[in-house]
Order: C-alpha cells, then sequence, then structure tokens
C-alpha cells in the first residue's frame, strides 16, 4: 500500500502540474491573440495566428492518437474546435477582425479552465472515494473485532491523509489557503489520533475511531459535493 500511495501520489501531482502546463500555453496564445487583436503591426498578428494555429494543429493529431483517452464526445469538441480555428486563420489570416480575434481568444480561454477543472474534479472524485473506502475498511475491521484488520486499515488511512496532507501543501493545488489550512490540521488530528489507539489496538477508544470515521465521510461528502457544484 505504501508504495501504491507514492505512486499515485507522484501521479495526481503530475497530472496538476502537466494540466497547468497544458492551460498556461493557451494563456500564453490567448493573451498573444489579445495583444496582437490591436496592433496595426501586421508581422505581430502572423505570428500570433501561425503559433495558435499549430497548437491546435497538435491538439487535432493528438485526438487521432489511438492512445487518447478522452471520450468520444470530448474529443468530438474539441476536433471541430480545432477545423473552426483553422478554418477562420487559413481564411482570414491577419485580415480578421477584432472580434474574430477575440473569439479565438475566449477559445483559449474556455479550454484553459477546462484542463485546469478536469483535472480537479478527477482527483476529488478519486479522493472521495479513497476516503469512503479507508472509513468503511476501519468500521469493518472494528465491527469483526479483529485487531490486525484494524491496524491495517488504520495504517492505510494514516497513508492516505499524509498524502492529503502533501497535495494541500504543494504549489501546484489551486484551493483558498483556508482549505488548505484546514486539511492540513485534519490530517495532523489524524496522524495524532492514529498513534494514540495504535498505542493500545486491543481495547481502542470507540469514540476516536468513530470521530477518524466521520472524518472521512464529511471531507468525502465535502468533495463530491464542490465537484458536482
Amino acid at each position: 500500500m505504501g508504495s501504491e500511495m507514492c505512486i499515485r501520489d507522484r501521479d495526481n501531482i503530475d497530472q496538476i502540474k502537466q494540466a497547468e502546463v497544458e492551460a498556461e500555453i493557451f494563456l500564453k496564445y490567448a493573451l498573444a491573440l489579445s495583444k496582437a487583436s490591436t496592433s496595426d503591426d501586421d508581422t505581430e498578428k502572423l505570428i500570433a495566428l501561425d503559433n495558435n494555429l499549430k497548437l491546435w494543429v497538435e491538439i487535432e493529431t493528438s485526438l487521432k492518437d489511438a492512445k487518447n483517452l478522452l471520450s468520444q464526445d470530448i474529443k468530438d469538441n474539441l476536433m471541430q474546435l480545432s477545423k473552426f480555428v483553422e478554418r477562420i486563420t487559413l481564411s482570414k489570416g491577419v485580415k480578421m477582425s477584432k472580434t474574430d480575434f477575440d473569439c479565438l481568444v475566449n477559445i483559449n480561454m474556455q479550454i484553459s479552465e477546462g484542463l485546469l477543472e478536469a483535472v480537479k474534479n478527477s482527483l476529488a472524485r478519486e479522493e472521495a472515494f479513497s476516503l469512503l473506502k479507508c472509513a468503511i475498511d476501519i468500521s469493518t475491521a472494528r465491527e469483526n473485532n479483529n485487531a490486525g484488520e484494524l491496524v491495517s486499515a488504520l495504517d492505510n488511512n494514516l497513508k492516505l491523509w499524509v498524502y492529503i496532507k502533501t497535495l494541500a501543501g504543494s504549489t501546484g493545488t489551486k484551493l483558498p489557503e483556508e482549505t488548505k489550512s484546514n486539511l492540513i490540521k485534519l490530517a495532523d488530528y489524524v496522524s495524532a489520533k492514529t498513534i494514540e489507539v495504535g498505542q493500545n489496538i486491543e481495547n481502542a477508544n470507540p469514540k476516536t475511531i468513530d470521530s477518524m470515521i466521520m472524518t472521512n465521510l464529511q471531507i468525502s461528502e465535502g468533495l463530491m459535493s464542490r465537484r458536482s457544484a
């Protein structure tokens, strides 16, 4: 479980970083297009349009890759946007109107926001499920009166909260500072209570275990509520 958690930790942080890189590229080209739209320099317009077109050609190529795991609906929408960007860029070029430039800018900005939102929702779903599973495992182990199962369940739950604390403290995590602070405090609370219970697992305080279970359930519910909002 330890190695799996480390791998997932690294993979999820990598997902965030990759999404941020891609989102930044779209924003960078959106800014260049916006500046070019008010410029009298056709060379500046040409460079901005050419860079943006190349980006969308790359996207279209990736959509045709058999290894692309995006849903067909998303692929279709992105393909339509790519064709639109290609058509308007090649047909109008530097002579396109300010309105057309603004349209390209808005497309890039929406895709940028979508990239970050998609990763955020995916991670929220994963963490909500993991928190719920840990809560169920702890509850089941206690009901079975199995000290070994309880130790294992508590250990897995602790590793999950260590991961959450790491993620909350990461600069790549776009959460309000108050939320980050609360998650870190909860992680510290779970850590302290896990050590407390582990010192006398056979006579663990039921209220302490109930508190840890409820913490997981409440945070899991909160993650799913935020995702569906």
